[in-house]
Formats: structure tokens, sequence, C-alpha cells
């Protein structure tokens, strides 16, 4: 396995055609994209031809799943337009060369622990119907830790998913964990210790986690906002969880990551600043 260090979606501060991104990227000696179908599974046939080119050229290409699905939700309609939409998306990956689709587990359902029992069955139901009627390809779902503490997508709520359904791998955005948990990852060995309990549990899987990195601002319901690299909490505290930490532990636990930096409006430097951390 390659080590991959990208940018979710297009960062703001590259300002030429898509066309362009690649180069700018490998610049800056980075080598993966997350496409941001924030709006829908949808794609001009001309941006499908150069993804396409760009994966075969071996830079490497993940997808997000728009938010509205929600495939954990307790409303059926809901749930059958997004196993629909899901269906759409692994059709669109599979055409560009993406085999990893990110997408976060939803809500609609009672926060309580017998109201996320019965969701997160739901939601493990739906992903196996789904793709059990379709031909995945080499494409691997990934659930998403959610930012909110009421959100679907707590550390343990990832693992049992990727346990029971086969096509799914987990995508553990450290910022997003940090802020649902009321800034828990304090420190390298929390983090450590997060990272090592997914792995005894679903050792098989471990292999291709899939990594958010950045920094975040959150209150007592969880996240708030992403930060900008480097940018510190409202009241002066340093931006956490530590990036250097976290590239301390990537290392110290032998992982081949593949991790993409949605800091705010600066993807690109939170993501370069991690990947000269891995390699120095």
């Amino acid at each position: 396995m390659s080590v991959v260090f990208g940018v979710a979606g297009v960062p703001t501060n590259y300002k030429g055609k898509l066309k362009g991104l690649f180069p700018w990227l490998t610049e800056r000696g980075l080598n993966a994209v997350e496409i941001q179908c924030t709006y829908g599974f949808k794609m001009s046939d001309e941006n499908k031809k150069l993804y396409a080119e760009k994966k075969d050229k071996g830079f490497y290409l993940s997808m997000h799943a728009p938010y509205y699905i929600n495939l954990g939700s307790l409303n059926n309609q809901v749930v059958g337009r997004s196993k629909s939409n899901m269906k759409d998306g692994i059709e669109l990956a599979k055409s560009v060369g993406v085999n990893r689709i990110i997408f976060h587990p939803g809500g609609g359902h009672e926060n309580t622990v017998e109201g996320r029992r019965v969701a997160i069955k739901q939601l493990i139901s739906a992903i196996n119907e789904f793709t059990s009627e379709i031909d995945m390809g080499d494409v691997k779902l990934y659930p998403e830790i959610g930012g909110k503490s009421a959100s679907l997508g707590s550390l343990d709520e990832i693992i049992e998913i990727c346990r029971e359904c086969k096509y799914c791998y987990p995508c553990i955005d450290i910022a997003h964990l940090h802020a649902r948990e009321i800034g828990s990852i304090n420190s390298k060995d929390v983090l450590k210790e997060k990272l090592q309990k997914i792995k005894d549990a679903i050792p098989e899987k471990f292999n291709y986690i899939h990594f958010h990195a950045y920094t975040i601002n959150y209150g007592d319901k969880g996240e708030i906002k992403h930060l900008t690299h480097g940018e510190n909490m409202p009241d002066g505290r340093e931006g956490r969880p530590n990036l250097d930490d976290f590239v301390a532990v990537l290392k110290e636990m032998n992982i081949t990551p593949w991790v993409i930096s949605e800091a705010l409006d600066s993807q690109e430097i939170g993501a370069k600043y991690m990947r000269d951390l891995y390699y120095n």
C-alpha cells in the first residue's frame, strides 16, 4: 500500500481550472483528492475523464457522499432514497476509478442508548441490502466519525458498522472524534489507544483505514467549525487535535496512511504539513 496525503475538494487557494489542480498539488508533495459530492453524485463527462486519467497516473481519489444521505433514518422513504443515491454513487465511483466512498451515518434518531441502537441496526440493514443488490467492484464504503455528540458515528458505532457490513471500512476523522468527545484527544497516548481499539476490533480492515485530519473548534455539543491550519481556538488555546502527535502515532503504529486534510480554506497547507512530518 502507498502513503497518501491529500485534500478535500479543490482548495480555495487554488485559482485555476481542475486540470491544473493535480500538478499544483504534486508541487507540494501531495498525491490525493477527496472529491466532494456535497450536492449529489454528479459529475460532468469532462471531469469524469480527467479524474479517470489522474487515477491511471497514480493519483489517489476518494469521494465524499452528499450530506443528505441518511441510511440510519427511521423514515423509510429517506432510507429508500439514500440507498438509491448510494447505488448511483458507487456506479459513478467505478466509472472514474474511485474505490473509497466516505459517508456520514446520519441522524433522525432518538439520542438515547436504545434510540441509537435502533438507528444503527437500521443503517446496517440498509447497507447490507443495497450492497447485495449491485456489483460493488473494488469500491469500499467508509462510515465517518460524526462531529456532533448527538449524531450517529461514535467510535464504537463506526466499529460496529464495519464489523457487520462486508463493504464498510473505518473513516476516522480525528477532529470529529475530538469534538464529539468534548476534547478527548489531548495526548498522543489517547489517540494511540483509540486506534489500537479499532485494530483489535476489526484487524482485517484496519490496514485500509481512512483518516480526516485537521484541527477543530467545539463546544458542549461537539463540532462548531473546522479551523484554518495553525489557527488557535477562540479562547486562545492551541488548535487540537495535535497533528504532530497524530503523525507520530501513524509512524509508531506502522500505519501506511491515507490522510485527507479538511483544514478550513487551507487543506493543502495542512496536508503538506503532515506529509512533511511523516517523511522527516
